[in-house]
């Protein structure tokens, strides 16, 4: 995301400036909003309420509005509408996010379909992150630079806000971005939150989370789906979603290596719909094993819907190799990618670094191998590198 500071011509006001920001921005050393994320985790159960707007140069304006019931026993239950604001055509979408048993449950009911959904932990995480909780929404904002809000009242109750600017705070995924953040100033408990960002494609998105529940009072019973008898089984149900986790990441290099004989030069969004089309290609021309491998996968699946499911979660994969790197920005791991020199062949050459502790960083090699090393070491193999 590009921020949006304008400069300063003259040198005194400079100083000013940078006097008065450093002294209201913060670091991640709040402990009023460490505090508040404390409380948070504490909270076993809660329900929130998002409502977010897309407008689109291409696809016009959606309006996705939401109402997400939280257990750390249960899951995760989302009842969720998407509006086409000039056409009024609804969408209407329910979801069981269920970790016990590895999946989600998905219901249309206007189409009167269900299906269900596989993943792992990593798969859940970026699930939470999706739909805005606010356990993730606070880490994000502690792995930023932020600065207190004067007090102020939401529905009669006096509430303290933190505000950032920072890139960091949606990993490099937009344009620029404002987060506001509210907190209860007696409880230090979240009462609304307010999320605007340029997109990439020229467009804009706004995000509000609000009437938030804490330790509401559940059952196992909320979690487990109501389907009626006369629905239909989705064609795609039981897919397997890719692991969003390291293994996953390798799995996805590793497809895209042997179909295309290199790495991606980036891991950023945009770079995911060309890879898919020349992937595509590859599926359908190369003579490389790999290739081989999914046509047979195709030709032997037994029927249309199982040839769909086969080719849909083998493309998926694909998806690992962006959001995989947005979940450890947002975790505040530091990801550094290098495909733009690393090919299969370096050994020794480090693809993908993070921070795995404050003294340790995970390393993947050019040949998909991983390390933990120390700071020595990685400055060492970044030293290596082609410039």
């Amino acid at each position: 995301m590009r921020s949006p500071f304008a400069k300063l011509s003259m040198a005194a006001a400079v100083v000013v400036v940078c006097s008065l920001i450093l002294s209201l921005w913060t670091g991640t050393g709040s402990v009023a909003l460490a505090d508040v994320l404390a409380r948070v985790q504490r909270s076993q159960t809660f329900r929130y309420k998002t409502k977010t707007t897309e407008e689109r140069p291409t696809q016009g304006t959606t309006v996705t509005e939401s109402i997400v019931l939280v257990s750390n026993e249960y899951g995760m239950k989302v009842d969720q509408t998407t509006t086409n604001p000039e056409t009024n055509e609804k969408a209407s979408l329910q979801s069981y996010l269920l970790p016990a048993e590895k999946k989600a449950i998905l219901i249309r009911r206007e189409q009167k379909q269900y299906g269900s959904v596989q993943w792992d932990d990593a798969t859940l995480t970026n699930a939470q992150a999706e739909h805005r909780d606010p356990r993730v929404m606070l880490e994000r904002l502690l792995n930023c630079k932020y600065r207190p809000l004067d007090a102020s009242r939401i529905d009669g109750r006096e509430v303290q806000g933190f505000e950032t600017t920072d890139p960091a705070f949606l990993a490099g995924v937009a344009g620029s971005v404002r987060v506001t953040f509210w907190v209860d100033a007696q409880t230090w408990l979240p009462v609304r939150s307010e999320t605007e960002m340029e997109l990439r494609d020229g467009g804009r998105a706004s995000a509000v989370e609000y009437d938030y529940e804490w330790d509401v009072v559940v059952s196992a019973a909320d979690f487990q789906p109501d389907i009626p008898a006369d629905f239909t089984t989705h064609e795609m149900s039981g897919m397997k979603m890719p692991s969003y986790g390291e293994q996953g990441f390798i799995e996805a290099l590793r497809l895209v290596a042997e179909l295309t004989g290199r790495y991606p030069e980036s891991l950023g969004h945009d770079m995911l719909q060309n890879l898919s089309l020349t992937i595509g290609q590859a599926l359908r021309e190369s003579d490389s094993p790999a290739a081989q491998q999914f046509r047979e996968g195709i030709k032997n699946a037994g029927s249309r819907e199982a040839a769909l499911k086969f080719g849909q979660e083998y493309m998926m994969r694909l998806t690992t190799l962006s959001t995989f790197q947005t979940i450890l920005a947002r975790q505040g791991k530091e990801p550094v990618y290098h495909g733009d020199v690393v090919t299969p062949k370096d050994i020794e050459l480090p693809l993908l670094r993070w921070k795995a502790s404050d003294t340790e960083y995970r390393v993947l090699f050019g040949d998909l191998h991983a390390a933990t090393v120390d700071a020595k070491t990685l400055a060492n193999l970044e030293a290596a590198l082609p410039q």
